[in-house]
């Protein structure tokens, strides 16, 4: 499987001929170009490429501004420029290289290798995580295996690097058309990743869904409140509430008091 790459440049010339150089790496599996800044915000939104080759100097928005709107999962950013003056900005914005026009081919083809290795990191990560979660899951038990391996750790690329959150910090998840917000106490990742799917990789004994766009970690939850006959919330220990759907409310008593509740 190769990457997709995105080159955005208002200069058709530069753009070809960067086109042009790129098509001769196999590792590369589709090229698009963009020759202005909203559409390649869009293209990047809806189409998630790998790598994108963005040019700085464009009218109405440049290639700093497309970087700072972006949202997540975010390409690895490779920035090309006739002028040497935004290298500093450049990198402040986590680029992963920054390419001086007139394109010199060999300098393009070490900044291709850079992010290749990168990438290839970020996706050897992803296998030792899932390698990881297999061993955890056989440790110990040759004969029985488990029907199914949960996830411990949750990968959140972001521009230039790859965090990893451990599922036992999360306080809770909310859905985002197609993202998830993860919540920490610490801190609130976006996730390219559906509700549905997202759960499925949970363990069910310690994570919640309390309604159809949220869940809880059983371990963050400090308290029930009952609003009123058919309204329920569930607080969390950063004092967050979110609702507790009525068709969900046994199930959710069932699951944190167990056969036991003490009563004041």
């Amino acid at each position: 499987m190769g990457y997709n790459v995105l080159i955005v440049d208002d200069e058709r010339e530069a753009l070809n001929r960067l086109q042009l150089h790129l098509e001769k790496f196999s590792d590369l599996d589709t090229i698009t170009t963009c020759t202005n800044g909203r559409e390649a915000l869009t293209h990047i939104a809806t189409q998630s490429p790998d790598i994108v080759f963005l040019d700085i100097e464009m009218p109405k928005l440049n290639g700093i501004e497309v970087v700072q709107q972006c949202t997540p999962p975010y390409p690895y950013f490779v920035f090309v420029t006739a002028y040497n003056t935004y290298a500093i900005e450049a990198f402040e914005q986590n680029a992963i290289d920054y390419i001086l026009k007139p394109y010199d081919p060999e300098r393009i083809t070490k900044a291709l290798h850079k992010t290749f290795q990168i990438l290839r990191k970020d996706e050897l990560a992803d296998t030792a995580t899932q390698y990881q979660q297999l061993i955890s899951a056989f440790a110990g038990n040759a004969v029985h295996a488990p029907e199914r391996a949960y996830i411990r750790r949750i990968a959140v690329k972001s521009i230039g690097k790859t965090v990893f959150i451990n599922v036992d910090h999360i306080l809770q998840i909310e859905g985002a058309d197609q993202y998830v917000e993860v919540t920490t106490e610490e801190k609130r990742f976006t996730v390219r990743e559906s509700m549905d799917k997202l759960e499925k990789t949970l363990d069910p004994e310690k994570f919640f869904r309390t309604h159809r766009s949220c869940i809880v970690n059983i371990e963050m939850v400090s308290a029930i409140e009952n609003v009123d006959k058919h309204s329920s919330l569930v607080v969390l220990k950063n004092g967050k509430k979110v609702k507790l759907a009525n068709s969900r409310k046994s199930d959710f008593q069932k699951w944190m008091y167990g056969d036991f509740t003490a009563s004041n």
